[in-house]
């Protein structure tokens, strides 16, 4: 039975962690259709959820794994969860590598939304002598 956890464990950090990091910078380099600020604010919400829990989940499944594995006595799995630490660093060089040519920062970005401006319902006085139409 522990085998099957330490399995699972590993398998989740394999797939799962990447999967959400994979996820989340589609979401962040996409440009939704957001009509109202509140729908924009909820989707970059979403986007740092997926980036903020794969980040997570990529330095916390190997250490789990390895300390497990450790108390275990499992020296397969133990090598393996040693192996995903460097996984681990070059998925965060990924993402530092992703976060660098982005436009702007990877999380805490909210899209724009696509609300039209509202209509101007007084007058503006501009210089050069033309004043309001009517007066």
């Amino acid at each position: 039975m522990k085998r099957l956890g330490l399995g699972v464990l590993f398998f989740a950090w394999l797939y799962g962690g990447p999967f959400l990091l994979v996820v989340g910078l589609i979401r962040r380099t996409s440009t939704p259709y957001t009509p109202t600020p509140d729908v924009a604010r909820a989707f970059g919400a979403t986007t740092d959820a997926l980036l903020t829990a794969g980040l997570v989940l990529n330095a916390a499944l190997p250490l789990a794994g390895l300390l497990l594995a450790g108390w275990a006595g499992e020296r397969g799995w133990r090598r393996h969860f040693g192996w995903s630490l460097g996984g681990m660093a070059l998925l965060y060089l990924a993402v530092a590598l992703f976060g660098s040519m982005a436009t702007s920062t990877l999380i805490g970005h909210t899209p724009a939304d696509q609300e039209s401006a509202p209509p101007v319902g007084h007058c503006v006085p501009t210089s050069g002598g033309r004043g309001c139409p009517g007066g």
